[in-house]
């Protein structure tokens, strides 16, 4: 039995957690509410933890080290809704060790307590039913069964115990508490995630195997063959270390050495502690600054990371249009379709934030977006109800300017914003709440197709199947894809009066069905417009967007 969780059992309980999450991680993607073949939920619970794992993978250190560095980390890292939210318990669960060498039964309670206070406040309107009612019902249970004269939790492993077996029950209970769950047949599939994550824990208190390997970070590939002889390098250096400085040495003057290091480079942090000093400093001449170092004593640690194939590297997640700087006011949007990039880029965004199909972008990524267009004011266009957090997330860790989030779940609601937006309005404020009334007007319908077998409000849909699907509403369902289309078309423009179609085509749909959709509106509602955007995106068939 364990009393008591120090740094080492941090560590490890983290380790283990995750490991027994990436085992189940399809498993959790497989959970969603509709059967459609883009199910990330564990995926995005999975890569978050890893990047904050990343930060004391291999490190030694004290339960207060540990903690401060998981819990900065894991917030940068946090993709989709469930990773900001799973990020923001581990943040408010961890800060509760940031003075301690280690933590006892009650404390641990404490800290999922704060945990749970944090997830809350990091959705602006918390829906029961979901990841949150299970962290904060299980929490209130262990909480309740503590204060208890003869309570059955004396340790750290019946704390985790005790968590697991209530977080089960609650998650058995989320359809009860969202009508859309109960629908699909499903639970929540967040929560789900939570209850794999504790089980890890239990699995390691318990001293029980996890199959799979120790939790890193994800390996990044650096294509290199990008460089050659012709290639130009314009972003230096990023120099870091760690000098321990030496009585043998030149004595370290606190100013005169930063002053120094300003002129050597720029974004200079020094941290000096006791006779050691941490430097960071973005250079052009890495070797002038480490030799300006060495006068004071050796080097402990070492990193130098040429930041123009850094630079390359984050283009493949970051596009930049144009300079480095955007002017006063910026444009953000997300895509993971060359042909919307580009359409996006010449429609006046700055930066597109590219997104990938199978994991959305991080807290990070959205950081990095910002920062890249060093505008005061930044307007964002996330274009997925699971990248609205990270969006957000990113804009409250942005300390340049002020960020707008507008919480488009789709290309077509920011296709139809930028299209009418005015970017040399000087009153942004009225400019955002145009861009608000512009969105909440567009209808938008996808159609796609079923991955696996279910049944949806009485539905049956197989596999292979075509959906229409508005929101959580289901609009239709057909083996043929242009049969699906076509009464989703008919259905939308016979109950409401929308003068104008937008039709995103994937790029598995052939001209044909194309044509044929475009004859459909011309021939029963010749008043309306309809426009073809044929796309490179193969995680959608159509998406068409009604104003």
């Amino acid at each position: 039995m364990i009393y008591k969780i120090d740094g080492r059992e941090y560590q490890n309980l983290l380790d283990y957690g995750i490991r027994n999450l990436v085992l189940y991680c399809d498993k959790v993607n497989e959970l969603n509410v509709f059967p459609v073949p883009d199910g990330d939920t564990g995926t995005n619970m999975v890569r978050t933890l890893q990047n904050g794992y990343s930060a004391i993978h291999g490190l030694e250190g004290e339960l207060s080290e540990l903690s401060q560095k998981f819990a900065k980390a894991v917030v940068f890292g946090a993709r989709g809704n469930s990773g900001v939210i799973v990020s923001q318990f581990f943040k408010g669960f961890s800060e509760c060790f940031y003075d301690r060498t280690d933590i006892d039964c009650s404390a641990f309670v404490s800290a999922l307590e704060q945990g749970v206070q944090s997830a809350y406040g990091a959705v602006s309107n918390p829906v029961e039913g979901t990841i949150l009612t299970v962290l904060r019902e299980s929490t209130e249970s262990v909480r309740k069964e503590v204060e208890k004269a003869e309570s059955s939790v004396k340790n750290i492993n019946d704390v985790v115990s005790f968590f697991l077996e209530k977080a089960k029950i609650s998650l058995d209970n989320t359809p009860n508490l969202l009508p859309i769950l109960k629908s699909a047949g499903v639970v929540d599939s967040g929560g789900a995630g939570i209850i794999y994550l504790f089980e890890g824990m239990d699995k390691y208190l318990k001293d029980e195997p996890v199959d799979a390997p120790v939790t890193e970070a994800e390996t990044v590939y650096v294509d290199y063959s990008r460089f050659d002889r012709n290639s130009t390098f314009e972003f230096g250096y990023c120099t870091e270390f760690l000098l321990q400085c030496l009585h043998s040495f030149e004595p370290l003057e606190e100013v005169s050495f930063r002053e120094e290091l300003q002129r050597l480079g720029d974004s200079v942090v020094t941290v000096t502690e006791d006779d050691k000093v941490k430097v960071h400093v973005h250079t052009k001449r890495p070797e002038e600054v480490l030799a300006f170092a060495h006068r004071f004593g050796e080097f402990l640690t070492l990193k130098i990371e040429n930041m123009s194939v850094q630079h390359s590297e984050i283009a493949r997640s970051v596009e930049i249009c144009g300079n480095q700087t955007c002017g006063e006011f910026a444009v953000v949007a997300v895509t993971q379709d060359e042909v919307l990039k580009n359409l996006f880029l010449d429609m006046g965004a700055d930066v597109v934030v590219w997104g990938d199909k199978t994991c959305q972008p991080s807290t990070e990524d959205f950081l990095k977006a910002y920062k890249k267009t060093g505008a005061k004011e930044i307007f964002v266009f996330p274009n997925s109800k699971n990248s609205n957090l990270a969006a957000c997330q990113g804009g409250d860790l942005y300390s340049d300017g002020k960020v707008t989030v507008f919480e488009t779940k789709s290309v077509a609601e920011c296709y139809a914003a930028l299209s009418m937006m005015d970017f040399e309005a000087e009153d942004k404020a009225e400019l955002a709440e145009q861009i608000r009334q512009i969105i909440q007007n567009v209808y938008t319908v996808l159609i796609t197709q079923a991955a696996k077998d279910t049944t949806f409000s009485g539905t049956p849909i197989a596999r292979g199947d075509f959906l229409a699907l508005a929101g959580s509403n289901l609009l239709g369902v057909a083996k043929e894809r242009i049969a699906v289309a076509v009464r989703a078309m008919e259905t939308v423009l016979r109950e409401s009066e929308r003068d104008t179609v937008t039709l995103f085509a994937g790029k598995t749909v052939p001209s044909e069905e194309l044509d044929s959709v475009c004859a459909y509106v011309e021939k029963h509602y010749p008043m309306t417009d309809i426009d073809i955007i044929s796309a490179e995106s193969d995680s959608f068939d159509m998406l068409i967007s009604f104003e």
